[in-house]
């Protein structure tokens, strides 16, 4: 959230030394004072508004290791080896993959998920305290508080399968401290249970002519997009095409066209097409984007970026005409350019791309694949076409169901290219129907290894566990109640 009033950036900083996170495994031990908490600062509406503002800060947080998550095991983009603060991402991009590396850690989404939970908890009792904060104030902010709390397992168990389901604050030292992984579909029935009442709670207008808060906060429109998501991982599609549909029929989004597609994201927020952004303004210092950093980023202003994509992978998905590719710059250029075409970088002081989660096209792909697994392939292909013809690229009609799995996933490569998918949706691919397709996942990872590593990895990748991230080194030994992934105890 953006331009927050000096007062407000005053109590969130407060919010965050109450429930501020202290170290890797304070997620569920956090017990700030309940007697302070409750005495003086859960009193008035204004405490509300400004412990959402910290838990939608926290989520930012999230913001990197979300789009890395996305990206760094799959096939379009190459971390670069002379950039050493990427060096254990480098080992997990070549399936070297260990519960000790420092940069397997869920605690960064657990700390939101704890926010979120003590803000639902402490909104009843501001609630009965103050009369202005009325009940459509409560069911709003309650709203986005489940939104985020979805998002966050939603990463979660795409991330690691199965972890701990912890739907109560941790307010007080009587809780149970040592919570057991939930298998995967309790998870994903959490997340759609908080995500339908989500969408009953939150109203439709909200900032709609403020875009950095229309498009930065959830609104009924971008909680049916991550259900949307949701049920397609879910393999639940005509539920999916439903809540597309219902996106679709509003009114409110179409595609930016392609003389203005560079929009999407600089100056990012396009009032066409983004449903839902992690928003940056590097007025504040707090609030730049951290990919930038010089110390730590993976694309900084200034300096080696470690993020790349190679000739080869830009040959294999994109034919020359695709405005994706950011014209000779590749399409690591949406974070760095001023505009679309030319050399003119983003300054030191523009350091604030936004991340984007959910825009129309996402929509329109969604349906699209979820048309094409009810074997409604014909009506897929009105889906699917409307981001190539924005694209400029030509499109041919589709008619087999395997082929336009094919080109969608394909499709979506080129649409979200570093937009934090492309892992996520080989992923949902393969594991369409128990699995059936996962030489998917195993001719990307083998492709990408030489020989020697193939004769390794050949042992590994039929196992399906290996897709998913060993459970933290430090978790499993902190809590006694946590199993590891089988995969990583061989």
């Amino acid at each position: 959230m953006k331009n927050i009033t000096n007062k407000i950036q005053l109590i969130c900083l407060a919010t965050v030394l109450f429930f501020g996170i202290t170290g890797c495994n304070d997620w569920l031990t956090l017990a700030p004072p309940s007697d302070l908490i409750k005495e003086k600062f859960w009193t008035k509406s204004e405490d509300v508004t400004a412990a959402l503002a910290t838990t939608y800060d926290s989520y930012r947080d999230n913001a990197v290791n979300s789009l890395i998550w996305g990206e760094v095991r799959a096939d379009i983009v190459d971390f670069d080896s002379e950039v050493t603060t990427v060096a254990d991402y480098l080992s997990i991009a070549s399936s070297d993959i260990s519960a000790s590396n420092g940069k397997i850690n869920w605690s960064g989404y657990y700390k939101t998920i704890n926010l979120a939970n003590t803000l639902m908890h402490y909104s009843n009792d501001v609630f009965e305290k103050d009369e202005s904060f009325s009940l459509e104030m409560k069911n709003r902010i309650d709203g986005e508080a489940l939104f985020l709390r979805a998002l966050s397992y939603f990463y979660l168990v795409r991330i690691w399968k199965e972890v701990p389901l912890v739907i109560e604050p941790s307010i007080s030292d009587t809780g149970n401290l040592f919570v057991p992984k939930s298998p995967e579909h309790v998870i994903i029935d959490q997340i759609i249970t908080d995500l339908n009442e989500a969408k009953n709670k939150i109203g439709n207008e909200l900032y709609l002519n403020r875009p950095e808060y229309f498009k930065g906060r959830a609104n009924k429109y971008s909680v049916m997009a991550l259900l949307a998501d949701v049920y397609l991982w879910d393999e639940q599609y005509q539920k999916c095409i439903d809540l597309c549909d219902s996106i679709i029929n509003s009114g409110l989004y179409s595609l930016e066209p392609s003389t203005s597609w560079f929009n999407l994201y600089n100056p990012g927020n396009s009032m066409a097409e983004s449903i839902f952004e992690i928003q940056y303004d590097d007025k504040f210092d707090s609030q730049e984007n951290p990919i930038y950093n010089e110390q730590g980023g993976i694309m900084p202003i200034s300096g080696s970026s470690s993020v790349l994509i190679d000739e080869q992978t830009l040959a294999k998905y994109f034919v020359p005409e695709d405005i994706r590719q950011c014209d000779v710059n590749t399409p690591t250029w949406k974070y760095y350019g001023v505009t679309l075409s030319g050399t003119l970088q983003r300054e030191e002081n523009e350091r604030d791309a936004n991340f984007i989660y959910y825009r129309y096209a996402d929509i329109l792909l969604m349906k699209a694949e979820a048309l094409n697994e009810l074997d409604r392939t014909m009506e897929a292909n009105d889906y699917l076409y409307p981001t190539f013809d924005r694209a400029k690229v030509a499109y041919v009609e589709i008619t087999d169901k395997y082929e336009m799995r094919n080109a969608i996933l394909n499709e979506r490569a080129r649409e979200f290219v570093l937009e934090g998918k492309r892992w996520f949706d080989l992923l949902r691919n393969s594991k369409r129907n128990g699995f059936s397709n996962k030489q998917l996942i195993i001719n990307m990872i083998l492709s990408g290894a030489d020989i020697k590593q193939q004769a390794i990895l050949k042992t590994k990748v039929y196992d399906t566990m290996s897709y998913y991230l060993p459970i933290p080194e430090r978790e499993i030994l902190y809590n006694p109640n946590l199993t590891q992934n089988p995969f990583y105890e061989r």
